[in-house]
């Protein structure tokens, strides 16, 4: 045989004898033969912790994005003989009627349907790893709703970067509600799932550990914590929301597809209006230049005053941001509550992030009080969620209907799923699993998804 050719058939057997060393090390020639894996879904203490049968289960491969689905049976559990090895993100919902919970529990509702919903991130399944158990929560129905959340913004160069970011609430009652008084707060969480000392196994901050937080474990479970939390003005009744109507808050209440001047005197300009929106409507604007000033800080460069729109009232501002950042980086979660008072927010204890613990404080917000939230992050899920499953056990990102991720900046935002529409009053779907719940829109305030 020819020497370079022998030599040539030796180097490619030895790389190839190389590359099964090294996948018998990493164990991937059992790694990709599927295992049994069982599924138990139970509903929460609150209503005897029972087994929940006829439960619908989908288990999403992280790396491959491949989905299976299935039911659980009459002892809750879901049996699959067949599941390739990987990490898996879980969502288990159920929904009963009114009759049915009440055959189920022993227990009376006003609700014609009642939501459950749970689930978990980074399930491993592989071959020592055969079972979980998924909770159901029954998380509260709200009058008001999150309808759209315009977080990632429009083109860095040819839009309106991240200024033109809104937030729209919507009625979802039989009744006329009344905005004012409503608060809105983005939540604090950790920015990568990977554990450490100061988390918990999620990767989510373990605030049990934050200084001055000395409640246990139910820091984790019964509290969320806010880096700004912002209130609609008025009375009590100086802003009515018909049903089936919404009001958008949004950062700048300006109309972004035109120039405008930014707090400097200085000219900016609109390159592509398309690919922004129109915000002068808003009912609503999150302005902290009086704040600023208040604070001796300057107004931000780009937080322009519409005296036309109405100014949020800042209730407490952590100081991370000059301005109404729905950040597309650190994907904070959002929510609404109602029934509380500016002299009870102001007695929230405020604590520093468990990983710092000192800096930045953050204001610990009783989740009983939450009317609706929305927990947002990137497909990869590369951020923890900041919610427990019975305010949102889902999540919602931008993204095309194959699921595909939209990038941010592309001007797309998140919308509550129609559910129906009665005598012209739109209902909004509301199961508390904003994976079900939302889909994606070129962001256009007041319009409704239309699939």
């Amino acid at each position: 045989m020819n020497k370079k050719l022998l030599l040539l058939v030796t180097s490619v057997l030895l790389i190839i004898a190389g590359c099964r060393k090294d996948d018998d090390d990493f164990g991937s020639s059992t790694a990709l033969q599927p295992v049994p894996f069982t599924v138990t879904v139970k509903y929460d203490a609150s209503v005897g912790g029972a087994v929940a049968k006829d439960a619908t289960v989908t288990l999403t491969n992280d790396a491959t994005g491949d989905v299976i689905t299935g039911q659980t049976d009459a002892n809750g559990e879901l049996k699959l003989t067949e599941v390739l090895p990987g990490t898996y993100s879980l969502l288990a919902n159920l929904k009963l009627t009114q009759q049915e919970y009440f055959e189920t529990f022993g227990l009376s509702t006003n609700q014609q349907e009642i939501s459950f919903n749970g689930s978990q991130d980074k399930v491993s399944i592989n071959i020592n790893v055969g079972s979980t158990t998924i909770t159901l929560a029954n998380g509260t129905v709200g009058d008001f709703v999150i309808k759209q959340y315009y977080y990632a913004g429009s083109d860095t160069t040819n839009g309106a970067l991240f200024r033109d970011q809104f937030v729209e609430i919507h009625n979802n009652s039989n009744q006329v509600l009344y905005a004012d008084g409503l608060y809105v707060a983005l939540l604090e969480g950790n920015t990568t799932n990977t554990a450490a000392s100061y988390t918990l196994a999620n990767g989510q901050y373990d605030w049990s550990q934050s200084t001055g937080n000395g409640i246990g474990s139910s820091a984790n479970t019964d509290y969320v914590y806010a880096s700004s939390i912002i209130k609609v003005p008025g009375s009590g009744k100086d802003y009515p929301i018909q049903p089936g109507q919404s009001f958008v808050i949004a950062q700048t209440g300006i109309n972004h597809k035109a120039p405008y001047t930014s707090n400097t005197g200085v000219n900016v300009a609109i390159k592509d209006p398309s690919l922004t929106v129109d915000l002068s409507g808003a009912e609503f604007e999150t302005y902290l230049g009086d704040w600023a000033v208040a604070n001796g800080e300057s107004p931000y460069l780009y937080d322009i005053q519409n005296p036309a729109v109405k100014d949020m009232e800042i209730k407490t501002w952590s100081g991370v941001s000059k301005d109404w950042l729905l950040n597309v980086t650190s994907r904070p979660a959002i929510v609404i509550f109602k029934d509380a008072t500016d002299a009870l927010v102001s007695s929230f204890p405020k604590v520093p992030s468990p990983k710092a613990l000192t800096g930045n404080t953050f204001v610990r917000i009783p989740k009983n009080i939450i009317m609706d939230g929305v927990d947002t992050t990137s497909k990869a899920l590369t951020a923890p969620k900041d919610l427990p499953n019975d305010i949102d056990a889902g999540r919602a990102y931008i993204k095309n209907e194959a699921g595909e991720a939209y990038a941010d900046y592309t001007s797309y935002a998140v919308i509550r799923k129609t559910k129906t529409t009665i005598s012209g009053r739109v209902i909004l779907e509301d199961t508390n699993n904003s994976t079900n719940d939302f889909v994606t829109i070129k962001a256009n305030p007041k319009a409704y998804a239309t699939h």
